[in-house]
C-alpha cells in the first residue's frame, strides 16, 4: 500500500514538473512576443525612418557634391590646374613655408644685438638678460623750501642732511622700463559693523559656528531670535544677527534710558555711544536700541500648583479644562502647542511639521480666523482647518478632540483642540501645516 502511494506521489510530482516546464515555455514565448512588439518593432520602425529620411538623403547630397567637383576638375587633368588640385602640392607648400619661417628666425637670432629682439623664436632660444640702472640723487643735502597750501598756510619742507634716511631707489631696465621702489602699504583696520544683518542657515551649521563667524556670543543669537538652548535651527531659516554681543530692545512708552540700562545690566553711556544718541533723553517710542553687553532679564519662575491625580483625565474629557495660550502678536504665527519638540520636519513628502506632546496637550490657533473644516479626513484623522484670510490657512491634524465647529471665529492663541493620534499616526503628536495661496509651505518659516 505504501509503495502504491509513493508511486502515485512520484507521478503527481512528475505531472506538476511537466506543467511547470510548460508554464515556463509559455512565459518565455510571451516574453519573446512582448519584446518583439514592444521593443524590437518600435526600434525597427525608428531605424528605418532614420535610414530613409537622414542617411539616404545625406548620401545623395554627398554623391551630388562629389560629381560636381569631379566635373570641375576633370578637364584640368594633365594641365596646370590638376597638379594644384592634388593634396601633395598643398603639403609641399606647407613644408616650404615652415622652412622659410625657421630660417628667418635663426637669422634674426644672429643679428639680435643690432636691431633688438624682433623674432619670437630668437626671444625663446636666447635667455633674457636685463641690465639694471640705479638712479640716485647727486646732492645729499637740500635747502628748505616753503610753499603755499591750498588752505593758505605756509608749510616748510625740512632740510635733508646726513641723518636723513635714504630714499628708496628706483631701477630702470635695459629696455627703458622704470621699476618703482617697494612702498610700505598702509593697513586700514576693519570698521566695526553697526547694522543688523540676517543670516540664512545653511546645512550643517550650528548656532555657535554662526556666532563665531560674526564675532558675537551664542547667547546673543539665541536671545535675539527667541531660541532656547535645546531648540533646533533648520537650513533656510533666517536668523537676526546683531552687530555686537548683547541684546536689542524696542522702546516703549514711558521708558527711559536709565530704566532700560538697569533692566539689561548695561551702562547708559555704552548705549548712547553705540547708538549715536545725542543725549540720554533722545529716544523715541518703537525705536530699536542695541544694548552692547546687555543681558535680558530672566523670565519669572512659574509657580507649580499641586494637581489631582485625575486632572489629566478631567482635561481630556472636559472641553472647559483647556486653557488658552497668551497671544503672541507679531509678524509670525503663534506656536500651536505648549511643546516645541519637533519629531519630523517639513519635506517634499511630508508637507508639515510634527510637534511632540501628550493626549492632554492643548492645540492653539496660530492666528485669528474662521474655522473652515473640522472633522475626519483620511490620513489626517480628526483635523481642523482655519482660514486666516489673504489666502493663508493652517491645518491641525491627528487630533483626539475638537473644541470648535465649522464657521466658528477663533482668536490667536485660543484652544481649538486636544492633541491625539488619529488617522495615519504612530504616536501622539500634532501635524501642523501652513497653506498660502493653495501651496503647502514650511511652517518653521512662519512661526
Amino acid at each position: 500500500m505504501e509503495k502504491e502511494i509513493s508511486i502515485q506521489l512520484k507521478k503527481n510530482l512528475v505531472h506538476l514538473l511537466v506543467i511547470f516546464l510548460k508554464l515556463l515555455i509559455f512565459l518565455g514565448k510571451a516574453v519573446s512576443l512582448l519584446c518583439r512588439y514592444l521593443i524590437i518593432k518600435p526600434l525597427e520602425i525608428i531605424g528605418k525612418f532614420i535610414f530613409q529620411f537622414f542617411v539616404v538623403r545625406l548620401y545623395k547630397i554627398y554623391l551630388l557634391a562629389k560629381n560636381q567637383i569631379r566635373a570641375i576638375y576633370r578637364p584640368a587633368k594633365g594641365k596646370l590646374l590638376y597638379p594644384l588640385s592634388t593634396r601633395y602640392i598643398v603639403h609641399a607648400l606647407v613644408i616650404l613655408l615652415a622652412i622659410l619661417v625657421v630660417t628667418n628666425s635663426l637669422n634674426a637670432k644672429e643679428t639680435n644685438e643690432e636691431f633688438g629682439q624682433t623674432s619670437l623664436l630668437a626671444s625663446l632660444v636666447q635667455p633674457f638678460q636685463e641690465g639694471m640702472i640705479t638712479e640716485t640723487s647727486d646732492s645729499a643735502s637740500q635747502t628748505a623750501t616753503s610753499f603755499m597750501e591750498t588752505s593758505g598756510n605756509v608749510v616748510g619742507v625740512p632740510k635733508m642732511g646726513e641723518g636723513t634716511e635714504p630714499k628708496e631707489e628706483a631701477t630702470v631696465t635695459k629696455e627703458g622700463a622704470i621699476i618703482k621702489p617697494n612702498l610700505v602699504a598702509t593697513t586700514i583696520g576693519e570698521r566695526p559693523r553697526e547694522e543688523v544683518i540676517y543670516h540664512e542657515v545653511q546645512g550643517g551649521e550650528t548656532v555657535s559656528e554662526i556666532a563665531a563667524r560674526y564675532g558675537i556670543s551664542t547667547d546673543t543669537i539665541l536671545w535675539e531670535n527667541k531660541l532656547g538652548p535645546r531648540d533646533f535651527i533648520k537650513p533656510g531659516q533666517k536668523l537676526t544677527i546683531l552687530p555686537t554681543s548683547g541684546a536689542s530692545y524696542q522702546v516703549k512708552s514711558g521708558d527711559t534710558l536709565e530704566k532700560i540700562a538697569q533692566k539689561y545690566s548695561v551702562d547708559v553711556n555704552g548705549i548712547i555711544d553705540f547708538n549715536n544718541l545725542p543725549a540720554a533723553e533722545a529716544i523715541l517710542v518703537d525705536q530699536i536700541l542695541i544694548l552692547p553687553g546687555g543681558t535680558p532679564p530672566a523670565p519669572p519662575t512659574p509657580v507649580i500648583e499641586p494637581r489631582s491625580r485625575f486632572a489629566s483625565l478631567q482635561d481630556f474629557f472636559s472641553p472647559t479644562g483647556a486653557v488658552d495660550a497668551t497671544p503672541n502678536y507679531g509678524t509670525n504665527l503663534q506656536w500651536p502647542t505648549p511643546s516645541r519638540k519637533i519629531n519630523q520636519y517639513f519635506s517634499w513628502r511630508h508637507t508639515g511639521v510634527d510637534i511632540d506632546g501628550t493626549y492632554t496637550s492643548p492645540i492653539y490657533a496660530a492666528d485669528t480666523g474662521r474655522v473652515e473644516a473640522a472633522g475626519w479626513q483620511s490620513g489626517y484623522g480628526l483635523r481642523i482647518v482655519v482660514n486666516h484670510g489673504n489666502g493663508i490657512k493652517t491645518l491641525y491634524g491627528h487630533l483626539s478632540k475638537t473644541h470648535v465647529s465649522v464657521g466658528d471665529s477663533v482668536s490667536r492663541g485660543q484652544t481649538i483642540a486636544t492633541m491625539g493620534c488619529t488617522g495615519w499616526c504612530t504616536g501622539t503628536h500634532l501635524h501642523f501645516e501652513v497653506i498660502i495661496g493653495g501651496r503647502k509651505l514650511n511652517p518653521l518659516n512662519y512661526l
